[in-house]
C-alpha cells in the first residue's frame, strides 16, 4: 500500500514538471515568432501566472521617414499615435514613460496626391506585444514651392480719433517666405499684417501682429509664412482742426459792475493742434473802462492763444454803456 502512494506521488509531480517545461517551451517560441496583436492580451500560460501583466494605451509622435519635408508640402497625417502596449507591468511602465520606441511611416518613393500609408513600429522591446489604433493614415503630398512676398500694413483708419493725424507706418518685417503648395501659392494676391485699434486712438501703437497670405478675394490662403508675425508701429499724432471757444471779456481802469458790457460775438473759432484745442476753455479779453462816461464801442484785437495757428474773428466790438447811478 506504501508503495502504491509513493508511486502516486512520484507519477503527479512527473506530471507537474512535465507542464512547466511544455509552458517554458512555449513561452520561448511566443517571444520568436512574436507579432502585432489583433485583439485581446498577451498569450497567456502557467508561467505569466507568476509575472504581473498590464495593458497600457501610449501617444506617441508619428515619424515621416524616405522624404525631404524642405522639398514637399505634406498634410494630413496625424502627429501622434495611439499604442496599445500589452505585456510585463514593469516594461510596459518602462516604455510609456521612456518612449524608446518609434511609429513611423515610410513615404519613400511616393509621388504628388493623396495616399494611404501603412504604420509601423520598431525600437519596441520583445518581450511586449502592441495594437496600434490606425493602421494606415491618409497623407497629401506636394511638391513644395518657395517664393517672396513684400509685407503689407493695414489698420482701421475709422478708428483714429477726430483730429488726429497717422505718420508712417512702419512693419519689422518687409519681406516675407511663402511655402506651399504650388496651385495655393499661385493663388495669393498679398500678405498683410492688420493692426487692431481701439476707438478713438489718440497715441502711438505698437502691436506684434501675425502675417496672413490673402488670395484676390482677400480669403486667407493654407500656405506656411516664415516669419510668421512683425512689428507693427503706428504713430498717431495730434492733428490740426479748430474748436469754438467762449469769449470772456475782463475790465481795467474801472469797476465792471458799473458797466453793462456786450461783444459782438461770445463764441471765437480757434484753429490749432488738436491735443492745445482741447485744453482751451474760454478765449480772454480785456476793455478799458478808463474815463468812459457815455456809451462807447471798444475794438478789441483777438490775439492767438498760445500754440495755436488763428482766431476768427480776428477783432471783437465790445460795447460799454454806463448803468444809471
Amino acid at each position: 500500500m506504501k508503495k502504491n502512494y509513493e508511486k502516486i506521488i512520484y507519477l503527479v509531480v512527473t506530471l507537474i514538471v512535465a507542464i512547466f517545461m511544455s509552458a517554458y517551451a512555449d513561452g520561448l517560441s511566443g517571444k520568436s515568432n512574436r507579432t502585432q496583436v489583433e485583439a485581446g492580451p498577451t498569450k497567456n500560460s502557467l508561467l505569466n501566472g507568476f509575472v504581473s501583466s498590464k495593458t497600457e494605451v501610449v501617444s506617441v509622435p508619428l515619424q515621416l521617414n524616405g522624404i525631404n519635408t524642405d522639398d514637399y508640402y505634406i498634410s494630413g497625417v496625424p502627429a501622434t499615435v495611439n499604442v496599445t502596449l500589452t505585456g510585463s507591468a514593469a516594461l510596459v511602465t518602462a516604455a510609456k514613460n521612456t518612449k524608446n520606441f518609434q511609429v513611423y511611416a515610410n513615404l519613400n518613393h511616393l509621388n504628388d496626391g493623396k495616399h494611404k500609408v501603412a504604420l509601423k513600429v520598431r525600437g519596441l522591446n520583445r518581450d511586449l506585444t502592441y495594437k496600434l489604433a490606425k493602421k494606415q493614415v491618409p497623407v497629401t503630398i506636394y511638391k513644395r514651392t518657395k517664393v517672396f512676398f513684400t509685407v503689407k500694413t493695414d489698420y482701421n483708419k475709422d478708428a483714429i480719433a477726430n483730429g488726429y493725424t497717422v505718420g508712417t507706418v512702419t512693419s519689422s518685417v518687409n519681406n516675407v517666405q511663402l511655402m506651399g503648395r504650388t496651385n495655393a501659392i499661385n493663388s495669393v494676391e498679398s500678405v498683410v499684417a492688420v493692426a487692431q485699434l481701439k476707438r478713438d486712438t489718440k497715441k502711438t501703437v505698437s502691436q506684434t501682429v501675425p502675417l496672413q497670405a490673402l488670395d484676390a478675394q482677400g480669403n486667407p490662403v493654407a500656405v506656411g509664412i516664415s516669419p510668421q508675425t512683425t512689428q507693427i508701429k503706428i504713430p498717431v499724432t495730434s492733428g490740426v482742426g479748430t474748436k469754438q471757444v467762449p469769449l470772456k471779456i475782463k475790465t481795467k481802469n474801472g469797476d465792471a459792475d458799473s458797466f453793462t458790457l456786450a461783444a459782438s460775438v461770445n463764441e471765437i473759432t480757434v484753429r490749432g493742434k488738436i491735443n492745445v484745442l482741447n485744453k482751451l476753455n474760454e478765449l480772454p479779453i480785456t476793455v478799458n473802462l478808463d474815463k468812459i462816461t457815455t456809451p462807447v464801442a471798444q475794438a478789441v484785437t483777438i490775439t492767438p492763444p498760445t500754440d495755436t495757428e488763428s482766431v476768427d474773428p480776428k477783432t471783437v466790438t465790445v460795447t460799454i454803456t454806463p448803468k444809471e447811478s
